[in-house]
């Protein structure tokens, strides 16, 4: 009778995440209105070598798909959309392998260094973005970038904060997201709503050349 495998600790999920950040330099962030058009798209990219995904937590059933991964010894979709220190407690005892906040909160980033899963903590001022510093963030995510003014404002913030990891996050398009990273972020995060794109695939690949310099 073979063994069932041993599952990943939170430390070791945390540095196999830091080193596909600083590879693949995306996280792709999917929403919609169901479960399976997620997962279609996650197998999609996971076939094509990305592996930085994140599910909507408001989606529905988003806690039992983690929970089903986690029981077969994976750990390889992360969340975002969290917005209190309870949604990530429950996240990260659901399976999730990372997790991004909408807006800054110190609970949530006791909790996520507590139980040493990555997190991006959301901000977009200059007090938020130095608290989320001050308070040991892995990363800071401009959330939502593009409403709040796109690179132009990504530029402004990281000339003020030059030691801070930024990611900036929102809907882009390809070519933003390289922009981002030319202009010096350290990962990009684009929101992809599938109830919205007509071809899931070909975005991906689209996102895919765009990025293949970085």
């Amino acid at each position: 009778m073979s063994k069932k495998p041993a599952e990943p600790t939170s430390k070791e999920i945390y540095k196999q995440t830091v080193e596909l950040i600083e590879r693949e330099k995306i996280f792709f962030l999917f929403t919609g209105d169901s479960i399976k058009p997620l997962i279609e798209a996650s197998e999609y990219l996971c076939e094509n070598g990305f592996n930085l995904i994140g599910i909507d937590f408001r989606i529905p059933g988003v806690k039992n798909l983690l929970k089903s991964i986690k029981r077969k010894g994976q750990r390889n979709l992360g969340v975002f959309s969290i917005s209190t220190r309870k949604e990530a407690r429950i996240a990260i005892n659901a399976g999730a392998s990372f997790l991004f906040s909408t807006h800054l909160d110190r609970g949530i980033i006791r909790r996520s260094k507590k139980e040493s899963i990555f997190h991006a903590i959301g901000a977009l001022t200059p007090t938020e973005i130095s608290n989320a510093y001050d308070l040991g963030a892995n990363l800071v995510s401009i959330y939502p970038c593009e409403q709040m003014g796109g690179l132009s404002w990504f530029m402004f913030l990281r000339e003020i904060f030059s030691k801070v990891k930024f990611v900036p996050t929102d809907k882009m398009s390809p070519y933003e997201a390289s922009q981002y990273l030319k202009a010096g972020a350290y990962a990009v995060a684009p929101i992809i709503d599938l109830d919205k794109v007509k071809e899931p695939k070909e975005l991906i690949r689209e996102f895919s050349v765009n990025l293949s310099k970085f």
